[in-house]
């Protein structure tokens, strides 16, 4: 009885990892999406939700490119650059 117990585990064990396989393989094929002007927007919105953005420029930082916006919250400006794959780069 020990012994089917242990092949159920296996089993499962084995089709759990057939299934993040299959998982991972249709995310590598569905691809990850870029971030756009309007996402580089509410990436700054959610970290200052008082802030209001005031321009989002196209740019490249070193090798990379990426997106600096520009904001104002509570009588100050700031300004961040969010790369292409979703990074901070103050």
């Amino acid at each position: 009885m020990v012994l089917w117990k242990g092949i159920g585990i296996m089993k499962n064990g084995i089709l759990a990892i057939i299934g993040l396989c299959v998982w991972g393989g249709l995310l590598m094929l569905q691809g990850t999406p870029k971030v756009s002007e309007e996402i580089a927007a509410d990436v700054v919105q959610t970290l200052h939700p008082q802030a209001e953005v005031e321009n989002v420029t196209d740019t490249t930082v070193g090798s990379d490119r990426a997106y600096r916006v520009a904001y104002y919250e509570g009588g100050k400006a700031g300004v961040v650059a969010v790369s292409e794959n979703g990074q901070l780069m103050h």
